[in-house]
């Protein structure tokens, strides 16, 4: 179901390079299906003052319905190039447990504010 899956362990990376990821606590404000696509929702997320508001596409559809992720706060690359899909710009990526067949969302406490960094 989802082509890029990888089954093995990944390569080490360096420090420098696992610094340059920018994660951060992002609150759903929004979440719309996309039109002609079986699995991407649109997320409107607030990722606090430094990115503001972004848009990103993700492949929660078979799992998640939009209305159940309004609200909640996951962990986001906010650094991400962003990337074209479906006619629009994912600008970022929601961090997910990626189990056989299904992506899981992993919840944050909603008392962290927007935008706090991740470590």
């Amino acid at each position: 179901m989802f082509y890029y899956r990888v089954l093995m362990k990944k390569l080490n990376i360096s420090f420098l390079d696992f610094d340059k990821l920018d994660l951060r606590v992002g609150e759903v404000k929004k979440a719309i299906l996309v039109e002609n696509s079986k699995h991407l929702i649109k997320l409107v997320i607030d990722l606090g003052e430094d990115y503001g508001t972004v848009e990103i596409l993700s492949g929660l559809a078979p799992t998640y319905a939009p209305e159940d992720l309004k609200g909640n706060k996951y962990i986001v690359l906010a650094n991400l190039e962003p990337k074209k899909m479906a006619g629009s710009s994912s600008n970022g990526m929601i961090l997910v447990a990626d189990e056989p067949e299904k992506f899981l969302l992993l919840p944050l406490d909603k008392n962290l504010k927007n935008g706090t960094v991740i470590r």
